[in-house]
């Protein structure tokens, strides 16, 4: 039977995990991570470690965290080309949802 507490470390290495992919895929670069409880996800946020500024913001959706285990984390970002999709987005804030990759302010 799974806990509570054995969901929440699940999640918790999900996020570790898109954490790492993203610090590997963006170098000189640090990622913030905070939970949005609004929003139900996780909130990244890539920044620059010379300058400081914030290069890229993406929100994962509590959806893309459920319905991929964790060892589809990393395939499921890449197939969905997140890292080309944030070089597009540039500054806009893009969402990482089930089966999709949204920019806000985009098209």
């Amino acid at each position: 039977m799974t806990t509570r507490h054995d969901s929440a470390v699940t999640v918790e290495h999900k996020v570790a995990l898109i954490s790492e992919f993203l610090e590997e895929s963006f170098i000189g670069c640090s990622v913030h991570v905070r939970e949005d409880r609004r929003r139900v996800g996780q909130f990244y946020r890539i920044v620059d470690d010379t300058s400081g500024w914030i290069r890229h913001r993406i929100f994962v959706t509590g959806e893309f965290f459920d319905d991929h285990a964790e060892a589809e984390i990393v395939p499921a970002l890449q197939h969905l080309d997140l890292v080309d999709v944030l070089r597009m987005a540039g500054a806009r804030s893009v969402i990482v949802r089930n089966q999709i990759i949204e920019i806000e302010g985009g098209t």
